[in-house]
């Protein structure tokens, strides 16, 4: 299966330079010095391996010498002592940066949980490279397919373990970067060597429905002589491994009965793509077409459309194949990939998700779900291509075309009507994005995003707001620590990047973001940057106590509200919920209003004060049998306590006929130990049943 060096170098020289031929053939012989003695399981020299990916190379790019010499040389750093450097040397830092790119890759998936532990780096390092050069997935997909072709030398267990590999990550991979005849050949590989009895029985299933749509087609089209060419599966390995998986899908989707009468499908070779639209093109004169049918690869050498033909309107599926249409090498270098970049300046999907896939495991799962997507090609108004995952929005456009242009996108004009910036795009839409003059972007919008890449811009903008928000706040929150003639002085303090160390942290903006996302107290840090009275009184509490917490003493500062709901009191059991917006609501931890929130928000525990400034508001519910002055007793009752009254509320109702009575009295108090001490005190006046503190339920505790 692998042809003689003289063979090959006799093709590809006379598409290359005098100098490029030069470098391959040094490439050559530093992969049979490198590999001297190696034997494949075989039996066959090892050379015979890259020799192999290299002419596969050729089928696919054209004359790139830089991928030849990649593809000679992609195993020579693995099993040899040729180092990368010696290679930079020799053939140029692009060749090292295949050859690395294309190292190793061990297992990734298994049948039970899709994923093998150990794997991620390795596959990280192929996905960051061939996002910047896709000439690396051209070199690693050849390599795996060679490596397919002779998998029966292999023994059963490696058999099964690489064919499995590649069905899950292989073949995905290689229809996301559109090397369509490439996934086609690597996934009917796949099934051969992982359910051969299965693979027996589709061949055999593959013969009927071959002879079934000979017999629909023939009707229909009468002497059409190249209609024939739907058996061509045995000359051309091209439509055999395309007809695998056609009929893969259509067994996958339904019975083999009603498959085995499915949408027919033609293949017809062609000698060149001129040849194949003169032939569409006889078809588009003579029998109706499905309009959105059409797909073209100039790179697979394939293009596809349906027509309906016959009286009985029968729709048939033409698949034609001419020779492939090799792409400049400059197109697939980095800035200028059209096949998977979709910015001039920024990293494209794969470089993104091999960035935030930070932990094990997590990278092969984020990698797969991204290639097992189809994806599709928009244009903006000026005819430039983006290559978008499918069910992307506008939002997803303009994230691509620039960040800015994301986080300002108001909507978007589809094929010029003016749409939502959520609205779903199609393949070839041509769209234009209508910006704000402020940014308008939320957090709700990343469950719209699609695109890794677009995602990832919107939440490091969003990291960023909360943080300037969190400085903003801390600035506030620290300034309202501390009287105001004592304010000048705290600013000249913090100007000190000396002082930021004793709070660990880096310096004045870190400090200020700690104290407004609630890490730090401010009057824990403005009293230690006085060396205040309140500092000794904190050296007195728990070590973590006094730097990591919100210190609460009642104070309605900026930034800092109570809920009016559940209403805490010093003392309570609270927690600080924070908000996107910037600030924090003080909530009982058996408040309901809290715990909602808490499930989209940031939460702390802050602590309180020993010393409370402020008086904070509570409700007191007290039910009674209703009698004349029985409120003014419940509020001298109160008043005895030295507590005030803010407002009450009364409600009188029959309770198995006797008047009963119900007041809510909302007070101001410092302490849970008070407000317990008016309960108490009520339950003693005349006639009343109960009292006691109302919960955020709006019941009695």
């Amino acid at each position: 299966m692998s042809p003689t060096f003289d063979d090959f170098f006799t093709r590809v020289s006379v598409a290359l330079t005098p100098h490029d031929a030069n470098l391959v053939k040094s490439a050559w012989q530093l992969t049979k010095q490198a590999h001297a003695g190696q034997r494949r399981q075989s039996g066959e020299s090892y050379d015979t391996h890259p020799l192999a990916v290299a002419d596969l190379v050729f089928d696919l790019l054209g004359a790139d010498a830089v991928a030849l010499c990649a593809a000679l040389l992609h195993d020579v750093v693995e099993d040899s002592d040729t180092s990368l450097v010696l290679i930079a040397q020799k053939f140029g830092g692009n060749v090292a940066r295949l050859v690395d790119g294309v190292s190793k890759l061990e297992r990734v998936p298994t049948e039970s949980d899709g994923l093998l532990k150990g794997s991620d780096g390795t596959l990280r390092k192929l996905v960051a490279a061939g996002g910047r050069d896709t000439r690396v997935f051209a070199v690693k997909l050849c390599d795996r397919l060679h490596n397919m072709r002779t998998l029966g030398s292999v023994g059963a267990s490696k058999r099964r373990r690489v064919a499995l590999e590649t069905q899950l990550v292989y073949v995905p991979l290689a229809r996301y970067v559109e090397f369509g005849l490439i996934a086609s050949e690597l996934e009917a590989l796949s099934l051969r060597w992982l359910r051969p009895h299965r693979w027996a029985l589709v061949c055999n299933w593959i013969r009927y429905k071959i002879l079934v749509d000979r017999r629909r087609v023939s009707s229909a089209f009468g002497g059409l002589v190249w209609t024939q060419s739907s058996d061509a599966g045995q000359s051309d390995s091209r439509v055999a491994n395309m007809m695998v998986v056609r009929c893969l899908a259509l067994l996958r989707g339904d019975r083999a009965c009603r498959a085995l009468f499915a949408i027919p499908v033609v293949f017809v070779l062609c000698a060149s793509i001129d040849e194949a639209f003169e032939r569409i093109g006889v078809l588009h004169r003579k029998h109706a077409y499905l309009p959105a049918s059409f797909t073209i690869s100039a790179v697979d050498g394939t293009a596809a459309s349906k027509f309906m033909v016959g009286e009985q309107l029968l729709v048939v599926d033409f698949v034609f194949f001419f020779p492939r249409v090799h792409q400049s090498s400059a197109q697939y270098a980095k800035g200028s990939n059209t096949l998977l970049r979709v910015d001039g300046d920024e990293e494209g999907d794969f470089a993104t998700v091999a960035a935030i896939a930070e932990h094990g495991g997590d990278f092969t799962r984020v990698l797969r779900d991204l290639v097992q997507s189809a994806s599709i090609a928009v244009f903006s108004p000026r005819g430039r291509k983006f290559v978008l995952p499918r069910h992307a929005s506008g939002l997803d456009f303009a994230f691509a075309v620039h960040t800015d242009l994301g986080l300002r996108a108001e909507g978007v004009r589809i094929n010029g009507r003016l749409c939502g910036a959520g609205t779903e795009l199609s393949s070839g839409d041509v769209v234009d994005v209508v910006v704000s003059d402020q940014i308008v972007a939320k957090p709700e919008w990343e469950g719209v995003l699609r695109s890794p890449r677009a995602r990832t811009k919107l939440r490091h903008w969003l990291r960023q707001a909360r943080e300037n928000d969190a400085i903003l706040l801390g600035h506030r929150l620290l300034m309202d620590a501390v009287e105001p003639s004592e304010r000048a002085e705290l600013v000249t303090l913090l100007e000190d990047d000396s002082h930021a160390p004793a709070f660990g942290c880096i310096g004045k903006n870190d400090l200020l973001r700690r104290i407004g996302s609630g890490e730090l107290s401010a009057f824990a840090v403005a009293a230690r940057l006085h060396d205040s009275g309140v500092n000794r009184l904190l050296q007195s509490t728990e070590a973590s106590d006094q730097l990591s917490r919100l210190l609460l003493n009642g104070n309605a500062v900026a930034g800092v509200e109570y809920c009016k709901l559940c209403m805490p009191v010093p003392s309570d059991s609270v927690v600080a919920v924070g908000s996107f917006a910037g600030g924090v609501m003080i909530h009982r931890t058996s408040c309901l209003n809290g715990a909602a929130s808490r499930s989209a928000s940031t939460f702390f525990r802050p602590i309180w004060s020993e010393k409370i400034a402020c008086a904070l508001p509570s409700k007191i519910r007290v039910v009674s049998a209703d009698r004349r002055a029985l409120l003014a007793d419940c509020a001298r009752t109160l008043s005895n306590l030295n507590v005030d009254v803010t407002s009450v509320a009364s409600q009188s109702h029959q309770d198995n006929g006797s008047p009963s009575a119900v007041l809510d009295f909302t007070v101001t108090i410092k302490s849970t130990k008070t407000l317990n001490k008016c309960v108490r005190a009520l339950c003693r006046v005349d006639g009343v049943r109960c009292a006691g503190r109302v919960n955020a339920g709006n019941t009695l505790l």
